[in-house]
């Protein structure tokens, strides 16, 4: 029987209100981005620090998004465990939390092959790009035993499995209520420091293909309880210039218009976590009287059945078209068709 390792590969947050624990997953991710963005490392010690402290000082129990990708993986795990044929075993590991994505690239001695799985839907060199340059520096063997999987962005069966889970988690909205449902992105840098197209692959395109698509989708849902989608963007403040509109212009803009009823949905967050747990508070600060929110996918069934679909699919066919286009592993033989 072949032996598949299949990892989910998340980004990772602090459980626990923590100094150390939030300082090194806060660290770790500015690490990343200081490989494309100018981060010296005093302003990432600040960063940190000061971030650090104060989730300390606020408490609570930190934040869900290592939980509920742990749930995916058991789930995922039960969903792959019917295969006659295939012994897959299910992973998990972290771009910024333990365990560590850059340690679990390498393929064990006890695996014929492995599929490392994105788990942040739009491509770009801080999602699926932390899969594959930490993979570029192992064995030659590792590689070509490895596929990689991304692209999740242009999966129809993703966007039809989103329409879904919002109709099913939309709330009850009165006849007479103007309302609106609002797609809610992790934005991207799109203008770097000296105002010029920053020089990686920042997943600015596969953003907005994704978010077009599921608004698509969206309204063409016969009989929806929703009268109108938006698309708006959580940022940080550093690296440059960021998506637009932001989530609190675009609450502006709506109480400005007479909106009277939101309800958001991180669509580009496949588990909840700290930026979904805080969106609440985000919503309840702009200018919309009456604020909803829908749960991400988690380990909802269909999400769920949908991932297996794509290991299965990736490991019976020669090479995978289910991987980002300006992949660094494109170049590779043999099946290095990866993200």
């Amino acid at each position: 029987m072949q032996r598949i390792r299949v990892i989910l590969a998340a980004h990772g947050e602090a459980e626990s209100a923590g100094l150390a624990e939030n300082f090194r997953v806060g660290h770790r991710t500015l690490a990343h981005a200081a490989e494309v963005m100018r981060l010296p490392a005093s302003l990432r010690l600040a960063i940190c620090a000061v971030g650090a402290v104060r989730k300390r000082l606020k408490g609570g129990p930190g934040s869900p998004h290592n939980a509920n990708t742990r749930q995916q993986a058991a789930a995922l795990q039960q969903a792959l465990g019917d295969d006659a044929n295939i012994d897959y075993r299910v992973d998990l590991a972290f771009a910024s939390a333990l365990p560590c994505l850059d340690d679990a690239v390498s393929i064990p001695a006890d695996t014929d092959r492995q599929v490392l799985l994105s788990m942040i839907p739009t491509d770009s060199r801080l999602s699926c790009g932390l899969i594959c340059h930490p993979l570029l520096t192992t064995s030659k063997a590792s590689r070509e035993r490895t596929t990689v999987l991304a692209r999740l962005w242009d999966a129809p069966e993703l966007i039809a499995i989103h329409c879904a889970h919002i109709a099913e988690h939309y709330p009850h909205a009165a006849a007479d209520r103007s309302d609106c449902l609002v797609l809610v992105l992790h934005g991207t840098v799109v203008r770097d420091e000296r105002g010029q197209t920053p020089g990686y692959h920042t997943g600015a395109d596969e953003k907005t293909a994704y978010a077009e698509r599921l608004r698509a989708a969206l309204l063409a849902v016969p009989d929806r309880p929703w009268q109108r989608v938006e698309i708006a963007y959580l940022n940080h403040g550093v690296g440059g210039e960021w998506s637009s509109p932001t989530l609190p212009e675009l609450l502006s803009r709506l109480g400005a218009e007479g909106v009277q009823s939101i309800v958001a949905y991180a669509c580009e967050h496949l588990v909840d976590g700290s930026e979904t747990v805080q969106l609440p508070e985000v919503l309840a600060a702009g200018a919309v009287p009456e604020t909803h929110q829908v749960p991400c996918l988690n380990a909802s069934a269909r999400f769920i059945s949908f991932l297996a679909g794509r290991v299965r699919a990736a490991e019976a066919a020669p090479c995978t078209a289910l991987c980002c286009d300006p992949c660094p592993l494109l170049g590779n033989p043999a099946r290095a068709v990866l993200s």
